[in-house]
């Protein structure tokens, strides 16, 4: 039987699939999902930092020189931290671990707070990139072109501020942070920032009655045979399939999906 920690991993492996158990993703797709359980606190570290002396300290054991501990000050609670603990973020701002989760947080009561706006941005990013696939760049003139990307990089930079992923203005790159959380709370920062990517079309939620959670377009696949897509959830393991069915209320907890979204079903 697979480890609950790791399933996909462990059934890669060629383990023995126990008939109540879903079916394995494809390679290709179990590729695409971080390895959650890996993840912690104990992986913060290697990061950028600005060890300058007008923003760190160097603290000497007597007894042993060879013991020195740089640290920093974190810019959003102005708390020292050790190198391993400070986040840099594009913006030249450098926040600790408890910030960094405080912030992570935020994205999700962002998102709440503000996806009717997001998507309205994102529908509109959409017909922006269907112009360049309609209209080659040599049928465009270089005026409407520039107006056109300067409008994308306008709502690309509001969707960010309205999902709570910006910081001075910029996108803080959270991404690359996932490490440094645990299981959890990355899981649910990977869906969201997958969320905020996708194009509403590519939506779904998670067939089982006991889960219901936001499946990214990149964990659907379809297998020989099969007469529809398959998605494979990365919170409760489980397997749905594409039917002919729509959702017939709008779903009003994350991932916020529409009256008339196609729906998905539970399989194995």
């Amino acid at each position: 039987m697979a480890d609950n920690q790791n399933p996909v991993v462990d059934r890669r492996l060629g383990a023995e699939i126990d008939d109540d158990l879903p079916l394995p993703p494809p390679d290709h797709v179990a590729a695409t999902i971080p390895p959650f359980y890996l993840y912690g606190e104990r992986e913060c570290g290697d990061h950028r930092h600005d060890t300058s002396t007008s923003t760190s300290n160097t603290n000497s054991n007597s007894d042993n020189h060879e013991a020195v501990a740089w640290q920093t000050a974190c810019t959003n609670c102005h708390a020292r931290a050790t190198l391993n603990q400070i986040h840099d973020l594009p913006c030249g701002d450098r926040i600790c671990r408890e910030c960094l989760l405080v912030k992570v947080l935020s994205v999700k009561l962002h998102i709440e707070a503000n996806h009717k706006k997001i998507k309205e941005a994102r529908a509109k990013m959409r017909a922006i990139d269907l112009c360049f696939v309609r209209r080659p760049g040599g049928a465009m003139t270089p005026a409407r072109k520039r107006m056109l990307c300067l409008r994308h990089s306008r709502l690309r930079a509001s969707v960010l501020c309205l999902a709570g992923l910006a910081c001075c203005g910029r996108d803080m790159g959270l991404h690359r942070f996932l490490p440094c959380l645990g299981p959890d709370k990355a899981r649910e920062l990977w869906l969201a920032l997958k969320w905020v990517t996708s194009i509403p079309s590519e939506q779904r939620a998670c067939g089982w009655p006991d889960c219901g959670a936001y499946v990214p377009s990149c964990c659907s696949y379809a297998l020989p045979g099969d007469w529809a897509r398959r998605w494979h959830c990365v919170t409760c393991q489980g397997n749905s399939i594409d039917c002919a069915r729509n959702l017939t209320t709008a779903q009003t907890r994350f991932p916020f999906l529409p009256k008339g979204q196609p729906a998905l079903t539970p399989a194995r």
